[in-house]
């Protein structure tokens, strides 16, 4: 069964955590985790092996940015030949195989299996998508093609929720331009790193840095990816389900749109229901609230509940 050993070898787990993780970026053109990955997948053999058996959504890319989407893979198919990035989410529901990988990732990392996804990346002839940092953290092996990089690390913000791009471009979500403490630069800063990954290479590239690609030949890569959870969408869904069980709580919010003196008899409500929080809970005790509260989260589900809803639009881009 692949693991996340096999996947990043030769660099070990406990290296990868004791060295790189979660900020250092790390590359390596060498090892046998390709065979290992094609052991585990053979339908990874090929772009067209590997659009032929997915049977979900494909979005389509250009360097601009997202494109069109087809229904399936095999519909992907004339873009791919035409130049278009096609690019696959959740690639390990049409191919079990990779499961093993997340299964293991999770284990590795302490975090719940809907945190991690498999995706794929292929493009035929000359391609690549511009410059932006992601919200998620990306362990890239490249099973086909050369693909150059140029790297930097985003210190216009810490901790992105959503797809950020250079300044003068569309944000897909705007909330991130509010939580970044100077302006996001319109091209690389100067320490930038550009680095060319071969096929079998791989990379390991964390949560916020700035990149663009440029791919050459029949290109395919594939992604184990870490999207979140976050503290602060772990403590909204958890207080949720603690707070719905004071039937105070599961009262409407009357007056709450209004701008007369509704309003404000809809804060003092609120203003109640805190102070009965603060002492129906004791919350001196922080430990024994982190505590209480984390096991109310289901961990299955715990991507979708405190990850997605922090953004309107998390455009995903490689």
């Amino acid at each position: 069964m692949l693991g996340l050993e096999e996947f990043i070898r030769p660099l070990s787990v406990s290296d990868l955590i004791c060295k790189f993780w979660p900020e250092e970026l790390y590359v390596s053109n060498s090892g046998p985790r390709r065979q290992a990955l094609l052991d585990a997948v053979p339908e990874l053999a090929s772009a067209e092996q590997l659009l032929t058996g997915y049977r979900q959504q494909v979005r389509l890319s250009r360097k601009c940015g997202p494109y069109a989407n087809t229904p399936t893979g095999a519909d992907a198919l004339p873009a791919y030949q035409a130049g278009f990035t096609c690019v696959l989410l959740g690639i390990e529901e049409s191919f079990p195989g990779l499961k093993g990988l997340i299964a293991d990732a999770a284990r590795i990392f302490g975090l719940p299996t809907s945190s991690f996804k498999c995706e794929a990346f292929c493009s035929s002839g000359s391609s690549g998508l511009a410059m932006h940092s992601d919200f998620d953290l990306n362990f890239a092996l490249l099973l086909q093609g050369q693909k150059r990089w140029r790297l930097a690390k985003n210190s216009s913000i810490e901790n992105q929720t959503s797809t950020c791009f250079g300044r003068g471009s569309a944000q897909p979500d705007l909330n991130q331009e509010r939580y970044a403490h100077s302006p996001f630069p319109d091209k690389f800063p100067e320490d930038s790193a550009d680095v060319q990954v071969e096929s079998g290479g791989f990379m390991f590239i964390p949560r916020g840095w700035w990149h663009e690609t440029y791919s050459s030949g029949d290109c395919l890569q594939v992604n184990l990816t870490i999207k979140g959870p976050h503290w602060a969408g772990l403590f909204a869904n958890a207080l949720e389900s603690l707070l719905l069980e004071d039937s105070e709580w599961r009262r409407y919010a009357y007056g709450i749109a209004s701008t007369d003196s509704r309003r404000d008899v809809a804060i003092g409500e609120l203003a109640a229901l805190l102070d009965h929080l603060r002492h129906d809970h004791a919350l001196t005790d922080m430990q024994a609230l982190a505590a209480n509260l984390l096991d109310r989260v289901d961990m299955e589900n715990v991507t979708v509940g405190s990850w997605r809803k922090t953004s309107k639009s998390n455009r995903v881009m490689r």
